[in-house]
């Protein structure tokens, strides 16, 4: 499945725009992360990983009620069409409801920044311009602190970059603002 592929298989089952938006942002900040990675990993495959973003969610206006179906509706749809790997990937974003274990950089990575990228469009919703541009790590990382603040999401997920993925919080924060920077405008922020 190419990318073109994905994204067009991705409109035929999402229809809230804020939904495609996180899609696009998980597939920036996993391609962002792929490519600092590459460092420790010249193995890794940034379209995998772009693809792994781009379609981590896309059964969820299926699944919305049925969080143990969550990811499973999607690799019933895919399999064959891309790797395991991406796949399993896929899954592990969910995996407290699926009882899998995240093994590999890849799937860490889905896991940790699927709960960053909305806390970051949050950090953006809250600025007077309501730009990400104008969101910095230290915003988020004050933010993060205030357990008021976008209190559905899980900082102890994000803060696993650290020990899965190597990858300091604070760097982690601007890697994932780096690749959310870089779409502003389909982002719509």
């Amino acid at each position: 499945m190419t990318r073109e592929e994905a994204y067009n298989f991705l409109n035929t089952l999402i229809k809230s725009p804020n939904l495609i938006k996180h899609h696009l942002a998980a597939e920036a900040t996993m391609r962002e992360i792929g490519q600092t990675l590459k460092e420790k990993d010249p193995n890794i495959n940034i379209e995998d990983w772009g693809l792994v973003g781009l379609l981590h969610d896309a059964d969820y206006e299926i699944t919305r009620e049925t969080p143990q179906q969550h990811a499973l509706v999607l690799e019933q749809k895919i399999n064959g069409l891309v790797r395991p790997e991406i796949i399993y990937a896929i899954k592990c974003h969910n995996c407290k409801n699926l009882g899998i274990e995240p093994k590999s950089l890849m799937d860490w990575a889905i896991y940790t920044c699927d709960e960053l990228t909305g806390f970051i469009i949050a950090c953006a919703l809250v600025l007077p311009d309501k730009k990400i541009a104008s969101v910095t790590p230290d915003f988020v990382l004050s933010k993060m602190k205030v357990s008021s603040f976008a209190k559905a999401v899980d900082r102890n997920q994000i803060m696993l970059c650290e020990g899965k993925l190597g990858i300091p919080l604070t760097e982690f924060v601007q890697i994932t603002l780096q690749g959310m920077q870089k779409i502003s405008n389909e982002l719509g922020l």
